[in-house]
């Protein structure tokens, strides 16, 4: 029987905290039928739905868990921090580290910083841009995109510091590049909605701002009849139609 480390501080994790019960639920039951390299291997959620008794999607567990889930393939998923929770720094020494390092390496899964041979650190970053655009000029190619959004891509998720030599793809647990790639387009689409919808004309804003200076006034004005034309408070509430 597989037994795993459970962290007894993680409903005072505010991403966890947030999360409503049912899909907390829905957590416990990924960790527990993962298996040691944190891979789940052809999740049927709608045998996860029964067993726990209520209805889910993928794009709702997705959602909920953010960069804690990644998918790998089709009902393939992969819990991004599992490992390093549960060893630590992977060594290929160690026996159940091998196998787990061996699973990684069969789903395509990048390995911890700990786990990279000497030979790849001595990689130029000139060298490791060029490689990342290839590999992703590779796997996105059938997806249809626009070339200057593929280039803005691999632009942001090349950067790194001044002098350093990590670049910001390389920071990622796991990098899924088609997934990443849609997500980003969506986010793209979203955002030139969002300043489409926010623009407008200076003809626009003045008509809008000379129409809440008209509302301003009558409401003004009715006061000021209600004031000089009723004696009570109750009656000036019902003249003001608050009765």
């Amino acid at each position: 029987m597989a037994k795993r480390f459970m962290d007894n501080s993680i409903f005072e994790k505010q991403w966890f905290r947030e999360l409503p019960v049912r899909l907390k639920i829905v957590w416990f039951y990924l960790i527990n039928k993962c298996d040691h390299a944190g891979i789940l291997n052809d999740l049927d959620v709608g045998l996860l739905s029964y067993q726990i008794g209520d209805n889910y999607t993928i794009d709702e567990i997705l959602e909920a868990f953010n960069d804690n889930i990644e998918q790998i393939g089709e009902n393939k998923f992969y819990l991004t921090k599992f490992c390093k929770f549960q060893y630590g720094e992977l060594n290929p020494n160690v026996k159940v580290h091998k196998s787990v390092i061996k699973l990684l390496d069969k789903h395509s899964i990048g390995l911890p910083k700990s786990s990279v041979s000497v030979e790849n650190k001595t990689i130029s970053v000139k060298d490791k841009k060029e490689e990342f655009a290839k590999r992703v000029e590779k796997e996105v190619f059938d997806m249809q995109i626009d070339p200057a959004m593929i280039k803005e891509f691999i632009e942001y998720w090349t950067e790194h510091n001044d002098g350093g030599r990590v670049l910001r793809y390389e920071q990622q647990s796991i990098f899924n590049v088609r997934k990443r790639m849609s997500t980003w387009v969506k986010n793209s689409k979203k955002f030139n909605s969002n300043m489409k919808f926010q623009s407008a004309s200076d003809e626009d804003i003045k008509k809008r701002e000379e129409r809440i200076e008209a509302d301003y006034q009558e409401q003004q004005k009715r006061f000021k009849e209600a004031d000089e034309n009723t004696a009570s408070d109750e009656e000036r509430k019902r003249e003001l139609g608050l009765l």
